[in-house]
């Protein structure tokens, strides 16, 4: 269990606007650099209800919005970010080859450049080399970003790892919180966990939920959690989730699901 702490963030964060959200996965990705500020921009430009982007630290200890462990993935730089400063970081190209020059942000200038709903991911998994379990020094820097910007918009942070979302809780209780599972968990069992802990959303991946089917979205909504799932950009799949009535669907293509979305009409 995490441990127990003796403050909370005075953070009031706004709630999630009703569903069904598109949530532009690591930004408009499909057009800009995953996890730029030009594909926030473009998620937004593109109507996306949210952004979602992952947190991880640097050696130094700033929150920074990197997917991967080392910053080859996405960069031209190598070695894991956690023992990079954040003024190597700011050195390295993130465009990948798509366009001009892009740094990676820091958080603080993520949420700096949003206009709309935030879906925070703190990275911190058992086996990688950045894990800090039970510290969770990575999502106390996040929330402690949160409060001294106080954050104008919705948020929800989200983690593969339930320490680190029960922290999340502990700390601000009034930020909404998502469970991860893998395309190799039962979302029944995502469910059975998020509903008796608290959390807000319930967070498949899509072949476990389409695997599970309707009946399963009935049966988080009755628990009264609300089901989001990832990654999807086949225009067929969106519709049928949207017509299932998911409450949020992840995306690499944001003006697709939007335009899905806005002509989807609910199936009996």
């Amino acid at each position: 269990m995490a441990a127990a702490v003796a403050w909370q963030y005075p953070f009031m964060a706004q709630p999630l606007p009703a569903g069904p959200l598109v949530v532009a996965h690591r930004g408009a990705s499909i057009e800009a650099p995953e996890n730029t500020l030009t594909a926030f921009r473009l998620a937004a430009e593109a109507g996306a209800d949210a952004v979602e982007l992952d947190v991880r630290l640097t050696a130094d200890g700033v929150p920074v919005v990197l997917h991967d462990v080392d910053v080859s993935s996405t960069t031209d730089g190598s070695g894991p970010v956690h023992t990079l400063t954040l003024a190597e970081v700011k050195r390295l190209d993130a465009a990948a080859g798509r366009g001009p020059r892009e740094e990676i942000p820091t958080l603080a200038e993520a949420l700096s450049s949003l206009t709309l709903a935030v879906d925070i991911e703190i990275k911190n998994l058992p086996g990688d080399p950045d894990f800090d379990s039970p510290h969770e020094k990575a999502l106390v820097a996040t929330v402690a970003a949160l409060e001294e910007m106080r954050f104008p918009h919705p948020v929800l942070i989200s983690s593969f790892n339930w320490i680190t979302i029960e922290r999340c809780r502990e700390l601000a209780p009034d930020v909404a919180t998502g469970f991860l599972t893998l395309a190799g968990i039962e979302p029944s069992a995502g469910l059975d966990y998020s509903a008796a802990a608290g959390h807000a959303f319930v967070l498949p991946a899509v072949p476990a939920l389409v695997q599970a089917g309707p009946a399963f979205v009935t049966e988080a909504h009755q628990a009264g959690i609300r089901v989001g799932t990832w990654t999807v950009d086949d225009e067929e799949l969106i519709g049928r989730l949207l017509g299932w009535g998911v409450d949020a669907v992840a995306t690499n293509d944001p003006r697709l699901a939007v335009r899905v979305r806005d002509g989807a009409s609910v199936e009996e």
